[in-house]
């Protein structure tokens, strides 16, 4: 494990030598080992209980080069899925030569998961963070797609889960911590500590941001005052919260403090599109019989999320307000990703959020011609196209929400200079004709048939915006109008 880890060193001589170190020792060890609780062909599975304990220790450093390792080796396992369930049977359920894997897998999820959510939770930003939130967000993500709801699952195992999937644990980051409920008091005892901390850093204002945040960090240590401590208790043998989880992310993005310091924008950023990525990650499967449960923990998330994510973006309409684009672009996107299936059927006052119609309008406007943002056309776009797959059908029918998407991809197909803006108008146009599908669909549906009815008098615009597309410079550009 220790060889794994200093083959991420920075140092690029220091690097290969424990490479080598790394081979040889592999190779020794495939070899001989004979144990019985050995998964898999890669040595990082056979070694992930040793290497999941090199992990933690070197994100709970005070050294800022091992947080980094740290980070590396962790963004490497998820990549090579050994922080990822085992493949299931056409069930949906495990087989039993896969369960003590499947076990080992989880347990080393569940914690390096606690270990990520315990520094993303922590307030200060050093450089690296960001890729502690993509990690801990691609884990947490791999596992919520087979996590129980509510309880609920389709297999019964001897396993603790990484993540689990509630609607009526709002206040929770680790399952029945009530979290959210002391995170004020804790905050507000950080503050205190991290005032006097910076008294005693002003002797040295040439040190860049990461050494003053390394400074800090390790005086709050030493003093014993911290919140990490308590997270670590709670984590103990409890899986993450999915909402709680979100909730943090967001409160780490668009809640915290400004963005004029240097490395805070990357990571906000990198915040929002972990958040975005794990709300993508629970897709309700029609033919799944937890269905109805996933669509309302859809719901549950989206009425969590929205209210923020949308004061957010539309703040940044305000004459006088200075927000980055790209993190109004990553809230967008969010605020897509976030959508459930028949949002806007029951709409409230005052609340866009929770209106289909007048939620189109707003990105239709907030993606305008008048937006100089290109990352925001494109996101506002795309979360057009998110929301009309999930509207209902009685108000996708309307003539005001189809022209309003039809315009809002005439207006991106006139932009010459970026070609993903010019996508996502068409993959909005796509949207709108897979509510209708193919003929014998529309037949069969009536909804389908009120929708197709409500389009056909359009059919003669959507031709030419397609026609238009085809002589385009971008090939994927050309193959989606070919659709």
């Amino acid at each position: 494990p220790t060889a794994y880890i200093g083959m991420h060193d920075k140092e690029t001589k220091i690097a290969s030598l424990w490479k080598e170190v790394w081979e040889e020792g592999g190779s020794a060890i495939s070899s001989v080992d004979g144990r019985d609780n050995v998964f898999g062909v890669l040595l990082q599975e056979k070694l992930l209980p040793s290497i999941t304990r090199a992990i933690a220790k070197s994100l709970q450093s005070t050294s800022w080069d091992n947080r980094r390792k740290g980070c590396d080796v962790l963004l490497e396992l998820c990549k090579d899925n050994v922080l990822a369930p085992t493949a299931r049977s056409s069930d949906g359920t495990f087989c039993d030569k896969d369960k003590d894997r499947l076990k080992q897998r989880a347990e080393a999820s569940a914690s390096l998961l606690s270990e990520c959510v315990a520094v993303v939770s922590k307030r200060r930003i050093w450089d690296g963070k960001g890729d502690v939130a993509k990690a801990g967000t691609t884990i947490a993500g791999k596992w919520a797609s087979i996590a129980p709801i509510d309880g609920e699952t389709a297999f019964i195992l001897d396993i603790t889960w990484p993540v689990v999937l509630c609607t009526d644990r709002a206040d929770d980051l680790f399952e029945g911590d009530n979290w959210f409920q002391t995170a004020d008091a804790i905050i507000e005892e950080e503050e205190v500590d991290v005032s006097s901390s910076m008294m005693a850093s002003t002797r040295d204002e040439t040190k860049d941001l990461g050494e003053i945040d390394n400074d800090l960090d390790e005086e709050v240590q030493e003093s014993g005052v911290s919140n990490e401590s308590v997270l670590n208790e709670r984590a103990s043998h409890k899986p993450v919260v999915f909402g709680g989880l979100c909730r943090t992310l967001l409160n780490q993005s668009i809640n915290s403090g400004g963005s004029s310091t240097e490395g805070v924008i990357p990571y906000k950023a990198a915040c929002l599109s972990g958040l975005s990525m794990l709300m993508n990650s629970v897709a309700p499967s029609q033919d799944s019989r937890t269905c109805g449960s996933a669509v309302a923990h859809e719901r549950h998330i989206y009425n969590a999320m929205a209210p923020s994510l949308y004061a957010f973006a539309s703040s940044s309409q305000s004459s006088g307000k200075s927000t980055p684009p790209l993190l109004v672009a990553r809230a967008i996107e969010c605020l897509g990703s976030a959508m459930y299936e028949g949002l806007g059927s029951d709409p409230k006052p005052d609340q866009v959020w929770s209106d289909a119609v007048l939620l189109l309008k707003f990105l239709a406007d907030i993606g305008g011609a008048k937006q100089a943002a290109w990352t925001v056309r494109q996101m506002a776009t795309d979360a057009s196209s998110s929301l009309v797959s999930k509207m209902p059908p009685v108000i996708l029918k309307r003539n005001a929400v189809i022209t309003t998407c039809l315009s809002i991809s005439s207006q991106g197909l006139r932009d010459k200079k970026f070609w993903k803006v010019r996508l996502s108008s068409l993959n909005l146009v796509l949207s709108l004709l897979d509510r209708v599908g193919n003929q014998k669909m529309s037949t069969v549906d009536p909804d389908r048939q009120l929708i197709m009815e409500s389009i056909l008098p359009y059919k003669e615009n959507i031709m030419d915006l397609a026609r238009r597309s085809l002589a385009d410079n971008e090939s994927q550009v050309t193959a989606t109008a070919s659709k």
